[in-house]
């Protein structure tokens, strides 16, 4: 399966976008994530780029803990009323998942 790839500049928005994930969820993004919507679009209105981290989230969510998976809903909600392409984030999570599975039958 081939990796879905981003252009320089979508690759430096995606981790613009993954950090500002991972900053709202570690202050407890929860309810509020409507609020983190505005500056999520001025920081991305590219679909693809918001496709792409929605489909690390989504990975997350498939092979984390329950905790973890309860914790992302927020990120999937925000990421997804930001406008992110839905078809992008599941090649995304099921490249994400082939590497996986990849790695572990070649460490047998």
């Amino acid at each position: 399966m081939p990796k879905p790839e981003l252009d320089e500049r979508q690759r430096a928005e995606a981790a613009r976008v993954t950090a500002m994930m991972d900053r709202l969820a570690a202050e407890g993004l929860a309810g509020d994530y409507l609020e983190a919507l505005p500056d999520l679009r001025k920081m991305s209105s590219d679909r693809i780029v918001l496709g792409d981290v929605l489909g690390d989230v989504l990975y997350r969510v498939i092979v984390g803990a329950q905790a973890e998976t309860i914790s992302s809903w927020p990120t999937l909600d925000l990421l997804r009323a930001a406008g992110a392409d839905e078809e992008r984030a599941a090649a995304k999570a099921a490249w994400l998942r082939s590497q996986a599975v990849d790695s572990q039958s070649a460490a047998k």
